[in-house]
């Protein structure tokens, strides 16, 4: 039942003519921007080609995106539902609550990774067109980061059970967003650049609650040293990914207890 609600859920989004438009206007700004990625810059008189960083930048710009699209989305997953009937049609069937609760969320998740994989294999082509090697490290890096949208996905869904739509969806961008201020500027704080120019203002306290934060930001950075094929230097003793692992199993059993127990 869980198969068949995440087919529903996918096939019912992609009859929208605007998930397509979408789709071609984002591969069309991948590739009207691709003059950024030829341009060169010298350092100590060498001449270096800006292709990495530009292209890491960019990547992360297409995650930040989808990150803020599948909020706008999930708001709605059991709103919509419950207005136009659909969900009295599923569970008018043998299908139990929480079936048609990790369908809804992971036909979402599902089609919302597939849209940012095709965004960041746009990615690669134009890298490849350009240096004739095919960085298979950034479509790595890409299923990486979409654990951070599922994590998105089941917190405004849990919200939206006790919250209008548009508030649920602000609440998981203030905790995102605060994750990146925190992880961001711990980081920075602790950076040995920062560290040798002001070693009074470096090397913050790593207080309990940093440790265990949803580590989104740190996700990202993960990623991004897949990509750049460095040291990955995390906060804390536990690794971002078990981190937000651990969150999303905690965020949807409690999505699924509330909304077993709620009136429809």
């Amino acid at each position: 039942m869980i198969i068949k609600i995440t087919r529903f859920t996918i096939i019912d989004q992609l009859k929208a003519k605007s998930f397509y438009l979408l789709l071609a206007i984002s591969m069309g700004l991948l590739f009207v921007m691709r003059g950024c990625y030829f341009s060169s810059y010298e350092i100590n008189g060498q001449q270096l080609e800006s292709i990495g960083p530009v292209s890491r930048i960019i990547f992360q710009t297409i995650l930040m995106g989808m990150l803020l699209m599948v909020s706008m989305i999930s708001m709605k997953i059991f709103s919509r539902d419950q207005n136009d009937g659909s969900v009295h049609m599923f569970l008018s069937r043998p299908v139990k609550r929480w079936e048609y609760s990790l369908g809804r969320i992971t036909g979402t998740w599902l089609l919302s990774s597939g849209f940012m994989f095709i965004l960041h294999l746009t990615l690669c082509l134009i890298i490849w067109l350009h240096t004739n090697e095919m960085p298979l490290s950034y479509l790595g890096a890409s299923i990486v980061c979409s654990v951070n949208l599922l994590f998105i996905i089941v917190t405004v869904c849990l919200f939206s059970l006790f919250l209008p739509d548009f508030i649920s969806a602000m609440f998981a961008i203030g905790l995102l967003f605060l994750g990146f201020v925190s992880d961001g500027g711990y980081k920075v704080l602790s950076s040995e650049l920062l560290t040798a120019l002001a070693p009074s203002v470096a090397d913050p306290s790593l207080t309990p609650w940093r440790i265990f934060y949803p580590k989104l930001f740190m996700v990202q950075v993960y990623a991004d040293s897949l990509i750049n094929q460095t040291k990955f230097v995390g906060i804390g003793p536990i690794h971002p990914l078990l981190n937000i692992f651990v969150f999303i199993i905690l965020l949807t059993l409690l999505t699924l207890f509330i909304f077993n127990k709620k009136e429809i």
